[in-house]
């Protein structure tokens, strides 16, 4: 047998088969492990109480589900389930499947209920950010250690909770640098980046998950230049970036058009062996893609010895931005032919393409093979590319009979862009009917909704309308938001804003 094929002699006893069992899911090799461990069977070799937390463990780092429920059948039918070992193991097991009724039907049976037990009952309710019923658990157990208290904050965190993170945070007496970055995270997430940044100084030691979170706190708060200057505050600290850092750091230059920067990182990952990583690989094609170098995209994907399906779907998406629809539905033929199955963001690309291109029969084609061919429901984004594109060839009938007909409530980003070609094409008759699907969200009109029904007006020389509607912006409240650029000047970055006559130069924190 191939995953026996280093022993010269099959082991005798079930604890050698354990033990190669064990290495094996110690080694990552989980699959194996299984195969193992049904070839043991196949001999005469049964499990027992050592084995099964083995197997569990291998089955649930797997997500094999089916196959962890038939060794709780085996478990009972054997006699096993009684120890501590397989009980805890059974509920990590659907701890880890987020199966909670299975994990409170164990946890339950359990007689003499250890900490292991309790925070693996705590953790399964944490970890879906049902945080009521861990708060009921955490109060029962008899005898918290520091986990228990990890566990909670890190579910607050994950609800973006931080009052009751930081309640059950100051509670503990000896905190672990998990504790401190589930704090961070807890602030991040409920977009309080400057009390993050304030745990994040007071913290007595850091690691590169505390830097990540941070990073990931700044780019998900748009704070994009700050995402910039922490990396160099990371590299100034001799902190070791790894594959999360760079995407991130891409990201934010990909969303400033930091090319210079972003030619800087990518520089930086190959030299540190980053490059090699699939994420990576995405996020160099877009921020390529987005800095305006598509033929740098190019080089980076095809150079590139692993590719996942973001990878061919962010070259999907970096032809559609520019406007480069044949060769993405080229890419589209050839990813197809790898036997890679299109998902939602593929077809997200795809339409944007045929938007951006004037393809209407293709567009159209494509979206109702979406469904048929290929099993995707159309979401939000693929109606507004659809829209975008009967708007932009004047089709402005037939892109409001499709928002009308929409089985999902359309978005006012949808709505918004059938008002822009109303605008672009000056028909205030449809333009009127966006209008009131607008209002009739119960949302109020945002400054560049209440500039396009003017712009609408004043196109059609309706200049009373027009003046109503710019009245009723000011007198609500509503300001039109200035402009910016942001540009790098020698490794810095400074960023313009319209109306400003001192021409005063922002510093990168600030963006």
């Amino acid at each position: 047998m191939a995953v026996l094929s280093h022993c010269p002699v099959l082991p005798a006893t079930s604890q050698s088969w354990n033990k190669i069992i064990k290495k094996q899911v110690l080694e990552g090799s989980q699959k194996k492990a299984l195969l193992t461990f049904l070839h043991m069977q196949e001999i005469g070799h049964f499990a027992d109480n050592f084995s099964y937390p083995i197997l569990l463990k291998a089955t649930a780092a797997l997500s094999l589900e089916r196959v962890g429920s038939a060794l709780h059948g085996q478990i009972i039918k054997t006699g096993f389930f009684n120890h501590s070992f397989v009980q805890t193991a059974l509920l990590n097991l659907y701890s880890n499947f987020g199966c909670r009724e299975e994990s409170c039907r164990v946890f339950q049976q359990i007689s003499v209920k250890d900490i292991v037990a309790w925070n693996s009952m705590l953790d399964a309710y944490a970890a879906v950010g049902e945080m009521e019923n861990a708060m009921t658990i955490f109060h029962s157990i008899p005898c918290k250690d520091l986990l228990s208290y990890n566990i909670m904050v890190s579910g607050y965190a994950k609800i973006g909770d931080k009052i009751l993170a930081e309640n059950i945070f100051d509670k503990i007496h000896q905190k672990d640098i998990i504790s401190w970055n589930s704090m961070i995270l807890a602030c991040c997430n409920a977009g309080d980046m400057e009390k993050a940044r304030n745990f994040f100084d007071q913290m007595p030691s850091r690691n590169v998950i505390t830097w990540n979170t941070m990073l990931t706190g700044y780019l998900g708060s748009n704070c994009l230049g700050r995402v910039i200057a922490l990396f160099e505050e990371m590299q100034e600290e001799n902190y070791d970036p790894d594959h999360l850092t760079i995407t991130i750091v891409l990201s934010a230059c990909a969303n400033l058009g930091l090319l210079e920067k972003g030619e800087e990182m990518h520089i930086f990952a190959l030299e540190k062996g980053l490059t090699s990583s699939p994420h990576v690989t995405t996020s160099l094609i877009e921020m390529y893609a987005k800095c305006g170098k598509i033929p740098s995209s190019l080089e980076v994907f095809y150079k590139s010895q692993i590719k996942d399906i973001y990878c061919w779907n962010a070259m999907i998406s970096g032809l559609a931005l520019h406007g480069l629809a044949f060769s993405a539905f080229k890419l589209f033929d050839a990813m197809k032919r790898k036997d890679l199955r299109p998902d939602d963001i593929t077809f997200v690309g795809l339409l944007s393409a045929c938007s951006h291109s004037g393809l209407i029969h293709e567009g159209l084609e494509l979206f109702s093979s979406m469904e048929k061919k290929y099993a995707i429901n159309p979401k939000l984004e693929h109606y507004g590319c659809i829209v975008d594109l009967l708007g932009r060839a004047g089709l402005l009938d037939h892109a409001l009979q499709l928002i009308e007909s929409m089985p999902i409530v359309p978005a006012k980003s949808i709505l918004g862009a059938l008002l822009g070609a109303c605008v672009n094409y000056r028909n205030t008759e449809i333009g009127e009917k966006v209008v009131k699907l607008l209002l009739k969200s119960g949302e109020s009109l945002s400054d560049g909704e209440h500039m396009m029904v003017a712009n609408l007006y004043a196109s059609c020389k309706q200049l009373e309308e027009a003046n109503k509607w710019l009245k009723m912006m000011n007198d609500s409240g509503v300001s039109k938001t200035a402009g910016c650029s942001i540009i790098q000047v020698n490794g810095e970055m400074h960023r313009f804003v319209a109306g400003d006559k001192k021409k005063k130069l922002f510093n990168a924190n600030a963006i």
